[in-house]
């Protein structure tokens, strides 16, 4: 309904015709006045008193002109306040009403709240998806190519209704949607007989959304995940605005709840061992955040942000997607299958025929041959599974998994090196590492431990320094490792060359004395490896650790011999401390 604003003359008209109404009345009542006193006059004893009462007495004209309605304000000088910051100092000169002290006051939200109606998610700058990784261009570029490399890898949209629910066996999805339809006639017992462990890969993941946290839903949500087999890993937390919807403060629904709920849950589940590190062909780890900010839908208050189907394929490079309890107008997705919520399966055809943007292009009713082809399709490009390929680019892009401490199946790194001498003698270095990690250690604990990587499996092979005369080197500076490593080193000429063992008792370097026997050496202080997920960029920093053993042998009498043997043995390991909530 439009409010029309009067204009001045139609104001001034409508005070003109009361005044001349109450004019009117006001001589109405004189002439009745008089009348009654002509009567009482007739009568053969009037009342005095009743005649010597005076008339209603007429108001006092207005003075011309009128004074105004206030007195004019001269210009304020504005005080001086060197006690405050200069950005407060630059409002005060600007504005004219403000007061550096209620600045806090002024930017309490929760008092917004209180005072207008407004919530506090409402002033979170760059909520949007398009507008969240402004000032982060590489950021930008690796969702760019996920979301490209996604729709590209992708079957078409295909819906099925509800009770068909069961015909989607034996096929099985990598990642399932939930969004329960709780009602008087649909219930938690009858959430929990859907045949989802039937339908669920290993491994995969599982995304149901479990209401406010008003009432069990967050206990149930627990509860219903752990019979289909899933362990609770996230929760991810859709925070709902009311920039367009807010009505003014204390219009919000009641509730029974002590706060106002403004958030919904989406539990977030796995099923099967999946770890970050290693796994990385099946699921990239930390490129969104469990938090979404979105206004909502007025035209359906209970649909869910549609940033969830992207937060899902940004995750798991899964193919094989499934919904269930969709909505044929905002539920259909190319890679996704459809079970439409009771009902939906009706409008689709409808929407499709008024060509609803809704209704994506090739959106078909599921058909498991044609499912199947498609399925087949996807595996092949995917090196014989069912994901979406990875490129270098997104892989260089894309956050690496945290360094974390723990045992894990390691590998073991040789190397090699081989020198030519001024006096042709030959060096020849040959090592090999195992990773090891303490026992029993709490993973709460990060060790200090070695990460057998590229530059592990080191070999001090051949030193010479061939001049004729015989020469020895001791005092070797010691190398920061926490392995058992062994090598091996062969030196041609009259020379002593300092070999170095490790053992556990930290004693001082022992040299090895040649020409034809090896002698073992100690040396000692704890080291640690100082690096990433990948070798490249990583250091060694102090000195010799625990556990570490070095054999030498020198061996021959002519001449020049060696160089430093290699230090590019091939054994890429990860740290790893066990799983968090699912995830090793």
């Amino acid at each position: 309904m439009s409010v029309l604003t009067p204009s001045t003359a139609e104001v001034l008209n409508s005070a003109q015709n009361l005044l001349a109404n109450h004019a009117e009345l006001i001589n109405r009542v004189r002439q009745s006045q008089r009348n009654h006193r002509r009567q009482i006059r007739t009568l053969p004893s009037p009342p005095t008193d009743l005649l010597k009462l005076p008339l209603i007495p007429s108001p006092a004209p207005s003075p011309s002109p009128s004074p105004p309605s206030s007195p004019l304000l001269g210009p304020r000088s504005k005080p001086q306040r060197p006690d405050i910051p200069p950005a407060k100092r630059a409002r005060l000169a600007r504005y004219s009403n403000y007061v550096p002290e209620e600045e806090t006051i002024r930017n309490d939200y929760s008092q917004r709240y209180v005072n207008g109606g407004e919530w506090p998610q409402n002033w979170v700058l760059g909520a949007e998806p398009e507008r969240r990784f402004e000032e982060y261009p590489k950021q930008q570029r690796l969702l760019n190519l996920k979301k490209e490399s996604v729709d590209t890898h992708s079957a078409p949209p295909s819906y099925i209704p509800f009770p068909q629910l069961s015909s989607l066996h034996p096929n099985k999805f990598d990642v399932i949607l939930l969004d329960p339809p709780f009602s008087s006639s649909f219930s938690w017992d009858e959430l929990q007989e859907l045949p989802i462990p039937a339908l669920a890969a290993d491994p995969s993941f599982i995304f149901m959304w479990v209401g406010s946290g008003a009432g069990e839903g967050l206990e149930r949500g627990r509860e219903v995940l752990a019979k289909w087999g899933y362990r609770r890993c996230e929760d991810v937390v859709w925070v709902k605005t009311n920039n367009n919807s807010n009505r003014g403060p204390g219009t919000d629904p009641p509730t029974t709840s002590l706060l106002t709920r403004t958030k919904q849950h989406c539990l977030m589940g796995i099923k099967g061992t999946v770890r970050r590190s290693t796994d990385s062909w099946f699921v990239h780890c930390n490129v969104d955040t469990d938090v979404i900010i979105w206004e909502g839908d007025p035209a359906d208050p209970t649909r869910k942000p549609p940033e969830m189907y992207t937060l899902i394929e940004n995750f798991c490079l899964g193919t094989r997607r499934l919904e269930i309890f969709g909505r044929a107008r905002s539920s259909l997705r190319r890679g996704w299958v459809t079970v439409l919520a009771d009902g939906e399966d009706k409008r689709v055809p409808e929407l499709a025929r008024d060509r609803t943007p809704c209704i994506p292009k090739g959106a078909r009713s599921w058909e498991k041959d044609g499912w199947d082809e498609a399925t087949k399709e996807l595996a092949s490009i995917g090196g014989g599974k069912c994901v979406v390929p990875n490129t270098q680019e997104i892989e260089t892009l894309r956050p690496k998994s945290p360094v974390r401490g723990g045992a894990m199946p390691g590998g073991g790194g040789v190397s090699g090196g081989v020198g030519m001498g001024v006096s042709g003698g030959v060096g020849v270095s040959m090592g090999g590492g195992v990773r090891t990690s303490r026992p029993n250690m709490p993973q709460n604990q990060a060790p200090n431990q070695m990460m057998v990587s590229p530059m592990m499996g080191m070999g001090m092979g051949g030193m010479g320094m061939g001049v004729g005369m015989p020469m020895e080197m001791s005092g070797w500076p010691g190398l920061g490792m926490n392995m058992n490593m062994a090598g091996m080193g062969m030196g041609i000429g009259n020379m002593n060359v300092p070999m170095m063992g490790l053992n556990m008792d930290g004693m001082a370097g022992a040299p090895f004395h040649s020409p034809s026997q090896g002698a073992m050496g100690q040396m000692g202080h704890g080291g640690m490896w100082m690096g990433g997920e990948n070798a490249e960029g990583a250091m060694w920093e102090g000195g010799m650790g625990d556990g570490m053993m070095m054999n030498g042998m020198g061996m021959g009498n002519v001449g020049m011999g060696g160089m430093m043997g290699g230090m590019n043995g091939m054994g890429m390991n990860q740290w790893n401390q066990g799983g968090y909530e699912g995830f090793q």
